[in-house]
């Protein structure tokens, strides 16, 4: 079963949640606000989370951030289900670790898909622990940090995932001379 994790200050918007994943037999955790919900996260480790965002004390996307980038909890994929609804609310829950986004109010059917399209395929108890060993093993197979002797040259673009095999330029050792304890030329001008 299905275990879905729902954030939401509004106790109508709760029961809406609540009736729509109960008959669609998901097994749903509820968190009233944006620091419970990442308590219940790291706790309970849900399939999935649905997130609001207009939310007390913490809003849904500090804990969106909060909840993708803890090591316990970040294959979580999160759906921010919101009333706001212009394009840079969607880019920005996107950009804080949001899989999808699905604006307030929605109906049974749109629910659903966003909580289908967000899940990945197969076990969920082989797709929790993928992403962290995937996050263990990329790093020490990386051909850039096998590399000692070269790998503190790579970008930090390249440790991040990217191609680039950028190479940093040696260095000159700094100038410890200035123009106030050199003496002034004849012709006025420093070379």
């Amino acid at each position: 079963m299905t275990t879905v994790l729902v954030i939401d200050d509004s106790p109508s918007e709760m029961a809406k949640f609540r009736e729509i994943l109960t008959k669609n037999n998901f097994m749903m955790l509820e968190a009233s606000n944006g620091e419970r919900g990442i308590e219940l996260a790291i706790e309970e480790v849900p399939d999935v989370s649905l997130m609001d965002v207009v939310m007390p004390e913490m809003n849904g996307f500090q804990a969106t951030c909060k909840i993708s980038r803890n090591k316990t909890t970040a294959h979580i994929p999160i759906v921010i289900v919101s009333t706001k609804n212009q394009e840079t609310d969607r880019v920005w829950g996107k950009r804080q670790g949001a899989k999808d986004y699905l604006t307030k109010p929605f109906n049974e059917g749109e629910l659903l898909n966003a909580i289908k399209n967000v899940q990945p395929t197969g076990n969920t108890t082989a797709t929790r622990t993928t992403p962290k060993k995937t996050v263990q093993a990329t790093p020490s197979s990386s051909p850039s940090t096998q590399n000692t002797k070269s790998s503190h040259t790579r970008s930090s673009s390249t440790q991040r995932g990217t191609q680039s095999t950028t190479t940093a330029t040696p260095t000159m050792p700094p100038v410890t001379e200035t123009k106030a304890n050199q003496q002034k030329p004849s012709n006025g001008i420093y070379l």
